[in-house]
């Protein structure tokens, strides 16, 4: 780092200690500006921002102590550095000046060297902070870019609600992007509704849900494949020979789990919005299940127990489709795990937390069917975050409702 062009900003009453100082610190290469208060450093700090400070604690007006506290507390000065620079040198002041937001303490009568050696380890410092800051910045930028981008593969939400208008679709990344998405699309004789879990979470688990995506469309558009179970083994197969885990020396190792239905329409085409009244739903799992209401009766179809892509998974495993009927008032629901693994404290539990649970998830689930879709996604949400509290958010969120 180079030390010319870092201004450091000297607060002591003693005309003494503040000319040696300068005199210290201009013979360096460094630039100063000064102050005889308090009150008068902070205006100072305010209106050069520079990238030091040394702060007497024993002086008139307000001491260096609250000067510290009010410059920690101003968003201009906030993250300026403070070496607190005093004769007081026992530990409970010490302490006093750390609690305040001081980096460091160096007690008079200063040493040149020690002084010289402190400033130029924490201007190193904020020189590191404020790269990474720029590029966290950066990154974070690059993310919410691709946050667009993975919103984008999401269906039209509008687009959705006119041929199934009774549905919601409720979305909840851990991160700014992860590992969950979920798709819809009207084709002449039916609809297709599907949640895909992807390894991973944030950036990783993005990009699998982007080619978890494009697959998923490939299969039932491109490929005209509407059936549930045979989308699962389609998926399965070309996740896994995509990402080249069909070999043995793959390197890479992930997949997904999926749920999709079928809502069958008999005599619709793809022109009418809404489509004619659905015949019965078709359901095929990997690892994910189904839950039906009917009559406020939670029923649950597990997914078979194979996952989607992974080197393990048998790329000729046949998926199971199970049939429901469909009924006036009937409510079906698909859903990732994040939702029932969300964990909150618990003291009375043996770990200290406790999961929300499917068991607790499926009464949710009774009590809301009867309302209208887009209040069931608002009392879902309400409930998630109010069971999380302070915890912090174990997996993506993703939850799919339609009914007829």
């Amino acid at each position: 780092m180079n030390d010319k062009g870092n201004t450091i900003l000297l607060v002591d009453d003693n005309k003494t200690n503040i000319k040696v100082l300068v005199s210290t610190l201009e013979s360096h290469g460094f630039r100063t500006a000064t102050a005889r208060s308090g009150e008068m450093g902070i205006r100072r700090a305010e209106f050069s921002r520079p990238d030091l400070i040394l702060l007497d604690v024993m002086m008139p007006g307000i001491d260096g102590f609250e000067t510290c506290r009010r410059l920690k507390a101003n968003e201009k000065t906030g993250d300026i550095p403070v070496i607190f620079m005093t004769a007081l040198n026992d530990m409970e002041n010490k302490l006093i000046g750390f609690e305040v937001g001081g980096v460091d303490y160096i007690t008079k009568p200063f040493e040149e060297a020690e002084v010289m050696a402190r400033v130029k380890t924490h201007l190193t410092l904020r020189h590191t902070q404020r790269q990474l800051s720029r590029s966290l910045g950066e990154i974070t930028d690059s993310i919410r870019y691709a946050e667009r981008i993975q919103r984008s593969l999401l269906p039209n939400s509008d687009e959705v609600r006119a041929y199934l208008p009774d549905s919601f679709f409720l979305w909840m990344p851990r991160d700014i992007v992860g590992g969950d998405i979920y798709f819809a699309e009207r084709f002449g004789d039916g609809i297709i509704v599907a949640v895909i879990d992807c390894t991973g979470h944030g950036v990783p688990g993005a990009f699998m849900s982007m080619i978890a995506s494009s697959f998923i469309r490939r299969i039932t558009t491109t490929f005209n494949c509407h059936d549930p179970a045979e989308i699962l083994k389609q998926l399965n197969q070309v996740v896994k020979t995509s990402l080249q885990q069909d070999r043995k020396d793959a390197v890479s190792d992930d997949g997904l789990d999926a749920a999709v239905c079928f809502i069958e329409v008999e005599g619709g085409d793809e022109s009418s919005c809404p489509l004619s009244a659905p015949s019965r739903v078709i359901f095929a799992g990997a690892k994910l299940p189904l839950f039906y209401v009917r009559n406020r009766e939670v029923n649950v179809i597990k997914g078979d127990r194979q996952s989607i892509g992974y080197k393990r998974s048998d790329p000729d495993f046949e998926f199971t489709n199970h049939v429901i009927p469909v009924e006036s008032g009937i409510s079906f629901y698909l859903s990732t795990d994040g939702f029932w693994d969300q964990m909150r404290e618990d003291a009375g539990s043996r770990f200290g937390f406790r999961t929300f649970g499917r068991k607790r998830f499926k009464k949710l689930l009774a009590e809301i069917s009867s309302l209208p879709f887009d209040m069931q996604q608002e009392r879902l949400v309400e409930a998630f975050r109010t069971y999380k509290g302070e915890m912090r958010r174990q997996d993506d969120v993703t939850v799919a409702g339609f009914g007829f």
